[in-house]
């Protein structure tokens, strides 16, 4: 009698020459797209970038500042408004991928438009140029959103997932802060790609990504086959926001194991327990009774009082697909694009994009 293949078994990741979706640590969506697109697309150690004249850009202002990069505003040519991000010489290799990726989705729906890369020469400090987009304070602008501007939104940002995941790209830091918008029927730019990377099945992934307020439970799990699904989990946190004009919903205010905690009293610690037992990922016997002893509530329940009206079946059924604690069930964004939720702006938003 044949012993069944166990279904983590590496005999079982492969079809042929080609990664199996099937498999527990494969994602199910675009499981072979850099492997088809061969190292031309993905090696951006390889790759070499134009650089542009630095010469035709001045400084206008600065405008933000991270660990890795300054952003300013500034003009090219003494006439066309661009920002520019200078890129800090902490990581040459992430510099290297976050310009490689922005180039392969420059042309993307609702993506930042990368112009240029220009270079330093005394210093040798690369910087990226792109169009310069001015942006509502995230907070006031899902205060003061009708359920229709939601819809936009957050159709804008799925349709720019899709894009990019269908180039074999993660986003990795989906949040508000970094989708910039002031009116959502008119304009919304997913920006900030320094945490962007590119999937390949079986790679094991740093669960050091994104921000707290916006991982999936996996990456607080410190899980690291991660794929496309952790940027769904993060679209469903931002839709969680936007419906109950609440900040950081999830809000664990210490380390990871509290900002689980706060996911679980929404979705249920069962259900996370679950996935660690279906991934085999291993969990301590208190982390697995305090979860078990945390039982969820509904969504509804979270859009409080005076927004009640934002307790939009529809909505509701979308946050439950997005919000799926087992990634490979989550929606995909091709998925959630056709969801119902949208029917009632499907013909504008077509417009718009025609």
């Amino acid at each position: 009698m044949e012993i069944p293949i166990d279904p983590f078994d590496m005999r079982n990741a492969y079809i042929g020459e080609k990664f199996n979706p099937d498999h527990p640590n494969i994602s199910r969506i675009y499981t072979n797209t850099n492997l088809e697109l061969g190292c031309d697309h993905w090696n951006y150690r390889a790759w070499n970038p134009e650089f542009g004249d630095i010469s035709r850009y001045s400084l206008c202002e600065q405008v933000g500042s991270g660990r890795y990069s300054e952003v300013f505003r500034a003009l090219q040519d003494d006439e066309k408004e661009v920002a520019i991000k200078i890129l800090k010489p902490v990581n040459p290799d992430r510099v290297r991928r976050e310009l490689r990726i922005l180039s392969l989705v420059k042309d993307g729906p609702s993506i930042l438009n990368l112009l240029d890369i220009v270079i330093d020469g005394k210093y040798g400090i690369q910087a990226m140029v792109t169009d310069y987009h001015e942006s509502m304070e995230w907070h006031d602008l899902f205060y003061n959103m009708k359920l229709d501007d939601i819809r936009w939104y957050i159709y804008r940002v799925l349709k720019a997932l899709e894009f990019t995941h269908k180039k074999g790209i993660m986003h990795r830091d989906i949040k508000p802060v970094n989708i910039l918008c002031k009116d959502p029927k008119k304009d919304l730019i997913l920006a900030d790609w320094g945490l962007a990377e590119f999937y390949h099945p079986l790679r094991m992934y740093s669960s050091c990504v994104g921000t707290r307020y916006y991982k999936s439970p996996e990456l607080l799990l410190n899980y690291e086959y991660y794929d496309f699904s952790i940027d769904i989990w993060a679209v469903g946190v931002v839709l969680l926001e936007a419906l109950s004009s609440e900040i950081h919903i999830f809000d664990g205010e210490l380390h990871h194991l509290e900002q689980i905690d706060t996911i679980a009293k929404v979705v249920g610690g069962d259900k996370i327990v679950q996935w660690a037992d279906k991934y085999r990922k291993s969990i301590s016997k208190n982390t697995r009774a305090r979860l078990l002893s945390i039982k969820g509530r509904p969504f509804s329940d979270l859009i409080r009082g005076a927004r009640k009206s934002f307790r939009d079946p529809q909505a509701l059924d979308l946050l439950s697909k997005l919000l799926e604690v087992d990634h490979k069930l989550r929606i995909s964004a091709e998925e959630a694009l056709d969801h119902p939720f949208f029917d009632s702006i499907r013909d504008s938003i077509t417009d718009a994009e025609n």
